[in-house]
């Protein structure tokens, strides 16, 4: 496991990668949070537009063997590194919430 820049409280079993673009004209970091089952994703992902730096979060869903945006810019863009942090911990939050919650019904079947 990766060490995690946010310092999310990433729930049990979930990854944590980091998936850094060395493209010089392209440069962008991307924090990848995954699902122990592969099925969710959460991202973040760090970009600069001049002298400014952004992050923005994405949720993603795998069906049918491709990743598919399930919400695209959850709080829109962000410039305070702690915003955007909470914004990715309630992402995870509510995804390993909704895991749990399938885990427990499957059981009970």
């Amino acid at each position: 496991m990766t060490d995690d820049p946010f310092s999310l409280s990433v729930p049990e079993g979930w990854t944590v990668e980091l998936d850094v673009d060395t493209d010089v004209d392209d440069s962008h970091a991307q924090t990848v949070y995954e699902s122990p089952d592969g099925r969710y994703r959460v991202t973040v992902t760090e970009f600069a537009r001049g002298l400014t730096l952004y992050w923005w979060v994405d949720i993603f869903a795998r069906a049918g063997g491709e990743w598919h945006r399930r919400e695209i810019g959850v709080g829109d863009s962000f410039r305070d590194p702690e915003a955007v942090a909470a914004a990715a911990q309630d992402a995870l939050d509510r995804l390993g919430d909704s895991f749990e919650s399938e885990l427990e019904s499957f059981a009970n079947d």
